[in-house]
């Protein structure tokens, strides 16, 4: 709790500021509340953000996971195919470049405003952060132990189960902990602009009916979301490391 404190008092400060500010001015709700009326929004009304938050959580990691399974299998087939190698990559390289708030009314125009375009959304751009890391760790096996394989006369298939995969298992946790957080963002910009449920659509609606403190509760708990996937994903990042590091 000390070091928590410790690492989290300039926010706290500001909130207290915040607070202190808002207290002084008498600004009505309309225009700005106190961070005291946002937390005694979410502890008296907790409902109000459960079912939202499991929607974002789960649209977030199932999006995660179809966005991780199909980078991580591209990869490999790029892997095993120089061709198909030059092909996905500009595919990839301009599916980044495209801002998500972009993207995702051309998704919503193709598949309908519905929750499934959400979890298309975050599989789409949760994919890219994927191939691209697996790729590299693929592409990067540790020094000379390729040699030790093609004096053994490995096929390639041999090549990828012995080394290339096990090399790729901490850029894969390292897509792991990109893609979590971010795979949140994509969910809330969804929900923002297709209103199909979740911390997005409850923030929308919120601010629309000017329920201020309601509306920075929805931003609050996505933001913790996102903190505690990152946490999570970097804990397993940090294990994955140590377990490679070990085994090498």
């Amino acid at each position: 709790m000390r070091r928590l404190i410790f690492d989290l008092w300039p926010i706290l400060l500001l909130l207290l500021l915040w607070q202190m500010w808002v207290s002084a001015a008498g600004y009505s709700s309309i225009v700005l509340v106190p961070p005291g009326a946002v937390l005694s929004d979410l502890l008296h009304f907790p409902g109000a953000y459960l079912s939202a938050a499991l929607h974002t959580l789960v649209f977030a990691l199932a999006g995660l996971g179809v966005g991780m399974a199909l980078g991580l299998l591209l990869a490999l087939a790029a892997w095993l195919c120089d061709l198909l190698a030059g092909l996905t990559t500009p595919f990839a390289l301009l599916l980044s470049s495209t801002p998500v708030v972009c993207l995702i009314p051309v998704i919503a125009r193709l598949f309908g405003y519905e929750s499934r375009t959400e979890l298309i959304a975050v599989a789409l751009m949760t994919f890219f952060p994927t191939f691209v890391y697996c790729s590299a760790g693929l592409r990067q096996p540790p020094a000379r132990t390729g040699d030790v394989l093609v004096v053994l006369h490995a096929s390639r298939w041999q090549t990828l189960r012995l080394l290339a995969l096990p090399a790729a298992l901490p850029a894969l946790a390292t897509a792991l902990r990109v893609g979590a957080t971010y795979s949140v963002l994509v969910a809330l910009v969804a929900e923002y602009l297709m209103q199909a449920g979740g911390l997005g659509t409850l923030f929308a609606v919120t601010m629309q009916q000017f329920q201020l403190a309601r509306a920075l509760g929805a931003s609050a708990l996505a933001m913790a979301l996102s903190v505690a996937l990152f946490e999570a994903t970097r804990a397993i990042e940090e294990r994955v490391a140590e377990l490679y590091r070990a085994a090498s």
